[in-house]
């Protein structure tokens, strides 16, 4: 994983958040089909994740691949917490949630760092917020270690990605993550049974689980006939992008890939 391809990888990102005048990067969370609008389906994604994880005013919170901030400015916005550290690998997305974050009477701290060596002392974190962010780690085992050495005792991880059990046929895949093109998957998938397993090698007890793969789908649907209705001529800048996400749409609904929302803990002192 380097800063050029991540940087080339989520461009097309920005230019579709710009657009369509979103805050977040991620896929959303659809309760029904066209129950809502792209923008509220990528809030209900974080809160699905949260589930009933206990966020207080005396929380720190730490939004680990935090993308241009939206996530963590709305969980400000609810939760109120102590503080929100916002981590994020792409510098320009840190710029970018820096700058959006300005106005804001309270606001997260952006930071740039990698996951896989969080920038945290031990036992320092009451809520470790990961979305759509581990599947481009190339080393995911040591970021969940990380994740149990800075959360305090009976901390919470809540972390949602895209998983597989067809492994072999998404790692061809890997050959263009070099290709410094939004083309780049930059992606190295998991299956559920690997984070799982890691949880529990790692000292972490799974609270919570859930397959959002249908309504991730859902979410996708409604946001891609958003920008249908909007029109792709002038979507230069993230067309590759739509058909990316089309693609992803089908993928979830086939069950080649599934979207997975976890809460886990470590254990209580």
């Amino acid at each position: 994983m380097s800063q050029r391809t991540m940087e080339a990888h989520y461009k097309p990102n920005w230019n579709l958040t710009q657009a369509h005048g979103l805050s977040g990067y991620n896929c959303g969370y659809a309760a029904s089909p066209k129950c809502g609008s792209f923008d509220q389906h990528q809030r209900a994604l974080v809160w699905q994740l949260l589930h009933d994880t206990p966020i207080g005013p005396d929380s720190t919170v730490l939004d680990v691949g935090c993308g241009i901030g939206g996530p963590s400015g709305w969980i400000m916005d609810r939760f109120n917490p102590a503080r929100i550290i916002s981590l994020e690998y792409c510098w320009s997305s840190v710029r970018a949630a820096h700058d959006r974050a300005a106005e804001r009477d309270r606001r997260p701290r952006f930071v740039q760092g990698d996951a896989q060596s969080l920038p945290l002392a031990d036992n320092s974190v009451d809520v470790i917020f990961n979305l759509e962010s581990a599947l481009h780690y190339p080393d995911k085992k040591s970021f969940i270690q990380e994740c149990r050495r800075v959360l305090k005792p009976g901390g919470y991880l809540c972390l949602g990605d895209i998983t597989t059990r067809y492994k072999r046929l998404f790692a061809l895949a890997g050959l263009m993550n070099r290709l410094p093109t939004q083309f780049n998957s930059n992606v190295r998938l998991w299956s559920v049974d690997d984070y799982e397993l890691t949880f529990a090698a790692c000292g972490l007890t799974t609270l919570h689980h859930e397959n959002a793969s249908w309504k991730v789908a859902d979410s996708l649907a409604d946001g891609l006939a958003e920008v249908r209705a909007r029109g792709l001529r002038s979507a230069g800048g993230y067309r590759a992008r739509y058909f990316y996400l089309a693609v992803l749409e089908k993928l979830l609904r086939s069950g080649k890939l599934q979207y997975d929302l976890f809460q886990v803990s470590k254990p209580a002192a």
